[in-house]
């Protein structure tokens, strides 16, 4: 039996996973103890990466149809491991990656899901908007975590993070969910409500991640997160309260459509003065060769309204679109 199950859940072309695995390959760990569970998720031509042959296990799935839930659950049913590690596709492992998550394992008092450190690929034409994404909670809050404490489910963060698989077996992941997003939160949800389990962030279990966006796209992952918020609803409104410390009933669309009739009449020129100075080289926001803080904390605070009101936009679009479906008889509102 292996000792440790890597899960990735891939929506590429098996191809582009051969990085992926080749940093596998590269663990200072007893490599016939790891097994690798790769599910394509809505992939064309899924099937196993090219190269090898591979000097751990590699066991590969499909999934016809994007559901990253499903996906993993998939990979789950697959996984012979004590140890689960879940990851992303574009996520390169360090050679003390595995060792570093099972020593987290054994120092905890308690059991818990461990959060490794996922650091963010540095390009050569480095951006000032590469640099807010790295250096700011745009997407992950590594910025404001502290070393070897404890943290909610919120941090459960499923492109590093492991735990023992008795709890993976007992906290399926919400298929509901689809096609993604909230699918790691909603889970790590009831894993602290059921199982007690919370997040203990262990930074030496370092990976780095390979993702890069512009502000176009990511305001589409917001647009796309706020539609996914009101699925989020319909499938668990605890988890959704204790995320946004909101019912999404009358009054909180009223205030969303609100923010967006007024703060959106800004939008463009916001928009388009933030757009100019992000695609700039992120050596032109330096001062004397160094960095500033000060300058990047004052564009994630600038970037703030345009974030929000995409996430309330996507938010309107799905209730708007789902009425008149019973699933949202808890929004008791006219849209």
């Amino acid at each position: 039996m292996a000792t440790v199950s890597l899960v990735i859940p891939t929506n590429r072309p098996a191809a582009c996973l051969t990085p992926c695995l080749n940093a596998i390959a590269g663990l200072d760990f007893a490599l016939d103890e790891v097994e690798v569970v790769v599910v394509f998720n809505g992939v064309a031509d899924g099937a196993a990466p090219p190269g090898g042959p591979w000097p751990f296990r590699l066991v590969t799935d499909n999934l016809p149809e994007a559901n990253i839930c499903a996906a993993k659950n998939r990979a789950l049913d697959h996984a012979a491991g004590q140890w689960i590690i879940l990851i992303n596709d574009d996520t390169f492992v360090e050679p003390s990656f595995v060792a570093a998550h099972l020593a987290a394992h054994r120092g905890l008092d308690r059991p818990g899901m461990v959060l490794g450190r996922s650091v963010w690929k540095t390009y050569d034409d480095e951006t000032v908007f590469d640099r807010m994404i790295a250096g700011t909670s745009m997407i992950f809050f590594y910025d404001r975590l502290v070393p070897h404490r404890w943290y909610n489910f919120r941090h459960a963060w499923n492109l590093n993070l492991s735990l023992h698989r008795r709890y993976a077996d007992a906290i399926r992941f919400d298929e509901r969910l689809r096609p993604v997003n909230f699918d790691d939160v909603e889970w790590a949800y009831r894993m602290e409500e059921v199982c007690g389990l919370k997040v203990w962030y262990a930074p030496e279990a370092v990976s780095l991640h390979d993702h890069r966006y512009t502000l176009d796209g990511y305001l589409h992952r917001e647009y796309h997160l706020g539609q996914m918020a009101a699925l989020l609803w319909r499938c668990n409104p605890d988890c959704f309260r204790a995320i946004y410390g909101a019912d999404l009933d009358a009054p909180y669309l009223e205030y969303c459509r609100r923010y967006v009739e007024i703060e959106g009449r800004g939008e463009g020129e916001l928009r388009a003065r933030l757009g100019r100075i992000v695609s700039g080289p992120a050596s032109e926001l330096t001062v004397g060769g160094l960095w500033r803080q000060e300058l990047l904390s004052l564009l994630y605070d600038a970037h703030l309204p345009l974030k929000r009101l995409a996430f309330r936009r996507g938010l309107l679009s799905a209730v708007r679109e789902a009425r008149p479906a019973v699933a949202f008889e808890r929004v008791a509102v006219a849209l």
